[in-house]
């Protein structure tokens, strides 16, 4: 269902750029605004409050975090992927298995050993589901 538009005053362009240079996100805006996300910042984008700094994954400041935290799943907790995405999602960092792909392609000895990993937990699967047939 989609929702009629709602043309912004003057006075909410000036609390949108107040709100942006405070540092808040979007989403953050939004819920103070009473507006949705993707409004917030198509509005500052063409009014040109926008920075690069809020855009896209690549802009992220805790990657260096995330990189640490997904070398430790890889390595230590022998996790694909996925399963790493998860768990650092748990800890609180917001994250996707696609965004950790990406970041996998720099590091190609960390890339090796995640495959590695996703290889021995489908053997494993195997091995459970032949157990089961075999059982039954």
């Amino acid at each position: 269902m989609s929702r009629k538009y709602r043309p912004w005053s003057r006075a909410e362009y000036d609390r949108l750029e107040a709100l942006i240079n405070q540092g808040l996100t979007y989403a953050q805006i939004a819920v103070e605004m009473g507006r949705e996300r993707l409004s917030v910042q198509g509005t500052a984008q063409r009014i040109g409050l926008s920075s690069p700094d809020r855009q896209g994954r690549w802009r992220r400041r805790d990657w260096t975090v995330i990189d640490t935290l997904l070398a430790e799943c890889i390595e230590s907790r022998l996790m694909t992927v996925p399963q790493a995405a998860k768990h650092i999602t748990a800890l609180g960092h917001d994250v996707c298995a696609s965004s950790l792909y990406e970041r996998l392609k720099a590091m190609p000895e960390l890339k090796t050993r995640a495959r590695m990993n996703a290889q021995r937990r489908m053997a494993s699967v195997g091995q459970r589901l032949q157990r089961r047939r075999q059982a039954a």
